[in-house]
């Protein structure tokens, strides 16, 4: 199977079924910042993972394409409101909901995103378990994001709190995506954890990867500026992993410093790099997230071989090799 090929094939589904149900034009207010928001693309890694996830328990992937996007609008509305939250002005490009109208509007919107979520959950014979699966996706997304926001405070965050925060705030959405595509394809239990466990790993390596991509991506790739974790205070892979193992002088001072400082600007980003390099912060986390991909495409043995199962693999091999 030409994996691009046909992840592009589904992302086309994606995109067609968000304009349909984003037409809605009054109040202005309300529905041109939303369009707004869901206009601006992405990779549809979520939405497309809910179809494969379906096609890969012997289901229709197309009988999964609300559960899909129903995701993907959870996923923005997530984004609208982190946005706030870090007081962003830009994302993908674009000036962010919030600064291009006011915070209430972008409460607003993100609230209205969740509703037009939960009426595309599809009413088959699993519905019940498929908005229970999307419900707890969503509180955990919200935890997520407090430990996130609690990180900024802390100079103790430990390795294991910060795998907790990401296993919420990231791996959680791929898991839900993959879960209530997977429901929608009438999946048994033991495939349902099969997928659980795919997703998770997925997701832990994502996450470690962008840490380390912040840090190492090309800027023109990336579409951001490197090291903006650097400058926000962030309590990254990286930073967690170089406070266990500092112990020279000049980098325990410029530790101690980041936090004391909650993030330094732009001028300090080359120094932590080769700090992390001096001492194999890069290397352990390339190595870890390579782990967590190799465990992702481990979970997946159980299923049934077909064409789906290979994009699973195929989406992880994907994964593993990007660069921004």
């Amino acid at each position: 199977m030409n994996f691009d090929g046909k992840f592009e094939e589904l992302r086309k589904k994606v995109e067609d079924r968000i304009k349909d149900v984003t037409t809605i034009s009054e109040p202005q207010e309300l529905y041109e910042p939303y369009n707004y928001f869901m206009a601006e693309g992405g990779k549809r890694i979520r939405p497309v993972l809910s179809m494969i996830a379906c096609g890969a328990v012997g289901g229709d992937p197309d009988e999964a394409l609300d559960c899909g996007v129903a995701i993907e609008i959870m996923h923005n509305f997530t984004l609208v409101h982190d946005d706030i939250m870090d007081r962003s002005d830009m994302r993908r490009g674009r000036a962010t909901v919030h600064k291009k109208w006011n915070e209430a509007i972008a409460i607003l919107t993100g609230d209205a995103m969740i509703g037009f979520a939960y009426k595309l959950l599809p009413s088959c014979k699993r519905y019940y378990e498929i908005t229970k699966a999307f419900s707890e996706g969503l509180v955990d997304v919200c935890e997520g994001q407090v430990y996130d926001m609690q990180f900024n405070t802390r100079r103790d965050v430990s390795m294991e709190e910060y795998l907790l925060m990401i296993e919420k705030k990231t791996s959680r959405l791929l898991e839900t995506s993959a879960l209530i595509g997977a429901l929608a394809g009438d999946a048994s239990h033991e495939q349902l954890d099969a997928l659980k466990s795919y997703a998770k790993y997925l997701g832990l390596a994502f996450q470690i990867q962008d840490d380390l991509l912040d840090i190492i991506a090309d800027e023109k790739k990336l579409g951001k500026k490197v090291g903006l974790d650097i400058q926000e205070g962030k309590k990254t892979f990286l930073i967690i992993q170089a406070m266990k193992v500092a112990s020279k002088p000049e980098h325990t001072e410029l530790l101690k410093l980041y936090y004391e400082s909650n993030g330094l600007d732009a001028s300090y980003v080359e120094k932590f790099k080769a700090m992390f390099e001096e001492l194999g912060v890069l290397e352990y986390a390339q190595g870890e997230a390579s782990k967590y991909f190799e465990l992702s495409k481990q979970s997946i043995s159980i299923l049934p071989d077909n064409d789906y199962k290979e994009m699973l693999f195929g989406l992880v091999d994907k994964l593993t090799h990007r660069s921004y």
